[in-house]
């Protein structure tokens, strides 16, 4: 299927018969599909299929040819993966690249929770060969923070519907970007770090402070905050208002709640304060963003 305008599109699949592959995959799973524009294919690294899958034991994938390069992040279960003459398992926490342009079969083990990215174009055939080197295929826990917010940041992207080119793209090369440094000189790796994400993500909804995160990792408010910028490069604060303004944006756009119940679902203290932050984030208010996402829906459905 090609794009002979040149025009990019994109659009949600149906997963009611599995998306690209039949059998397995729980309705509660979602596929994007981007069409890239003339000038994504020939300029960057652009992402053709997006994807957050829920699979039962039965989900399994048989493939000679894929023209695509996968990026996946196994969020909870295993899969196998059968390539280049080797079989070997993938699990919870791990991310995975292959090049799916040569023979391949994967699966469950069990039920699987999983998010992948199959892209192309710009420069990822020479990072997929910098990563895979002579294994064939690239395999390492996905531990590091910026991956971790990359993979986040093109969910968001693509779930609210003001799918971008170039924002996709910049945040595919963060991640191949920082796998490579992570190859060469080993990522930052800090268990409290990590564990105050996980934390801020399962209560960004609550008010939470810096204090308070910074107990749930048995660190003082100061080493905390010192700790945690030098590995992520932002303050525990700013990285949860960014998290809180990528939720806002996913509800916003799926969601006919009030500004008012988002803001307060989201973890902030005031509608006036979501409003402030949100703009200095995304550049304009939130119903502004939702208006703006409402009418390039209905303009695609007019098409």
């Amino acid at each position: 299927m090609r794009n002979y305008e040149g025009m990019a599109f994109s659009a949600e699949l149906d997963n009611k018969n599995g998306g690209m592959e039949n059998g397995g995959i729980l309705p509660s799973s979602r596929t994007f599909l981007h069409l890239p524009s003339e000038f994504a294919r020939s300029a960057l690294i652009y992402a053709s299929y997006v994807g957050h899958y829920f699979c039962d034991h039965t989900y399994v994938v048989h493939r000679n040819r894929f023209d695509y390069f996968m990026l996946a992040v196994v969020d909870s279960g295993g899969m196998f993966f059968e390539y280049n003459h080797k079989r070997f398992e993938v699990h919870a926490g791990d991310v995975i690249l292959l090049d799916c342009r040569h023979p391949h079969t994967y699966g469950a083990i069990g039920s699987v929770v999983f998010r992948y990215i199959y892209f192309g174009g710009g420069s990822s055939e020479e990072y997929y060969k910098l990563l895979a080197g002579s294994q064939g295929y690239f395999l390492q826990p996905a531990r590091s923070i910026e991956v971790q917010s990359a993979i986040q940041s093109i969910f968001a992207l693509v779930t609210d519907k003001t799918y971008n080119e170039h924002r996709i793209s910049a945040q595919l090369y963060r991640i191949l970007g920082e796998l490579a440094v992570e190859e060469k000189q080993g990522s930052i790796q800090n268990t409290a770090v990590l564990h105050a994400i996980a934390y801020m993500e399962q209560h960004f909804s609550e008010r939470l402070s810096i204090e308070k995160i910074a107990d749930q990792v048995n660190l003082s408010e100061y080493y905390f905050s010192r700790l945690f910028r030098k590995c992520t490069s932002v303050s525990p604060h700013a990285y949860l208002v960014n998290l809180r303004i990528t939720m806002a944006r996913q509800l916003l756009t799926v969601s006919q709640k009030s500004v008012e119940q988002i803001a307060e679902e989201c973890g902030f203290h005031s509608t006036t304060n979501f409003i402030r932050s949100f703009r200095e984030h995304v550049g304009c208010t939130p119903k502004q963003f939702r208006r703006t996402v409402t009418l390039e829906a209905n303009s695609r459905k007019k098409k």
